[in-house]
């Protein structure tokens, strides 16, 4: 028995040694993460953003199944970006109301204002009057934002009374293409768990410090935890715009293309384009046509070029390069990833204004 006691002493000792020699080689190690277990009450991020959260409430008129006009109405939500009242929402919160109400934090309503809209990126921009300055949130660019942060979705979820929603989650995937219920193609979209409800539409996505990230835009249906925000960069860029030029300042390329399918190529292939060779199942678009001058033209795209990318972004349809080229301001430059004769090549292009 002794010698079981001292054996059983002797292990014990040797497990306490090696855990200390553990601490201490991740206490030497910077990039070491130890954990206590716990993790941070988020209540201090949430008192400063939610006064920068509002609810929407929408009022529009539609035909009963008796075909009688009744007033019906949805709710949303919204993000204060300036003091004196200009709000960010998505499109579809707003895009058939006859009314717009706007409740802040502290339950006072106000009746909002269309300043623009941006219904290919789903972007509303709003305005209320006040007598009284607003706390505009904060904003981060979201290019700084990594697969596996910490994100935190606040909104009107379903319409409840009270003070909003808060939802937590981490970053999924960064980038994503959407195609929403209504044939919206989304772009530049941060993919995260944290939940999104209905009433959530609008409302801001938050890192850690209560800096906006993103604005909640839909869920996937079907799946469950998978939601998806406009990111803060291109909600800045068309906002910009709005604010400035009154609409968003859209970028001219100069080229008519279609999204490659079998049928298409075949088509194409018989009216002499240099397309029969290709797999069908290849992802891209068709160069059909370009302006003659068009910055396409000086930059040498040509009928039957395949595009595959922009900045190095795949493109798998016409309405995702679309919605890629929309993200880019007149003036800048481009450069797309062209399929030619069996031999891919790079042209750089100088986007112009509409």
């Amino acid at each position: 028995m002794k010698i079981y006691f001292y054996l059983i002493t002797l292990i014990s000792l040797l497990l306490i040694s090696c855990n200390e020699k553990e601490e201490e080689k991740l206490l030497e190690e910077p990039n070491s993460v130890i954990s206590d277990g716990y993790l941070p009450s988020l209540n201090n991020t949430i008192e400063i953003v939610s006064p920068s959260v509002v609810a929407i409430n929408t009022s529009t008129v539609a035909l009963d199944r008796f075909f009688i006009p009744r007033v019906r109405s949805a709710d949303g939500s919204g993000v204060i970006i300036s003091n004196d009242g200009y709000i960010i929402t998505n499109d579809h919160v707003i895009s058939e109301a006859r009314e717009i109400s706007v409740f802040l934090n502290d339950g006072q309503s106000f009746v909002a204002e269309v300043i623009g809209r941006v219904p290919f990126s789903d972007i509303a921009l709003l305005k209320i009057n006040t007598d009284f300055d607003l706390v505009p949130i904060s904003t981060s660019k979201s290019e700084n934002l990594k697969v596996g942060d910490w994100v935190i979705a606040i909104g009107n979820a379903f319409g409840l009374v009270g003070t909003p929603t808060v939802t937590v989650g981490i970053v999924s995937a960064k980038e994503r293409v959407m195609v929403t219920e209504d044939d919206r193609t989304l772009t530049d979209m941060i993919q995260t768990d944290a939940a999104i409800n209905e009433g959530n539409s609008g409302g801001p996505l938050v890192n850690l410090k209560g800096e906006l990230v993103g604005i909640n835009s839909t869920i996937m249906r079907g799946a469950e935890g998978i939601g998806f925000a406009i990111s803060s960069d291109l909600v800045e860029r068309y906002i910009d715009d709005l604010l400035k030029y009154g609409e968003v300042q859209i970028p001219k390329e100069g080229i008519e293309a279609r999204t490659i399918d079998s049928n298409l190529l075949s088509t194409l292939c018989e009216y002499g384009y240099n397309v029969c060779e290709l797999d069908e199942n290849l992802k891209g678009i068709v160069v059909l046509e370009v302006e003659s001058g068009s910055p396409s033209d000086k930059s040498g795209v040509i009928p039957g070029d395949i595009i595959l990318s922009i900045n190095e972004k795949p493109v798998r349809s016409n309405g995702e390069y679309i919605s890629w080229l929309y993200n880019y301001r007149p003036g800048e430059n481009i450069t797309l990833n062209i399929l030619r004769e069996n031999q891919e090549v790079e042209i750089s292009m100088n986007l112009e204004k509409y």
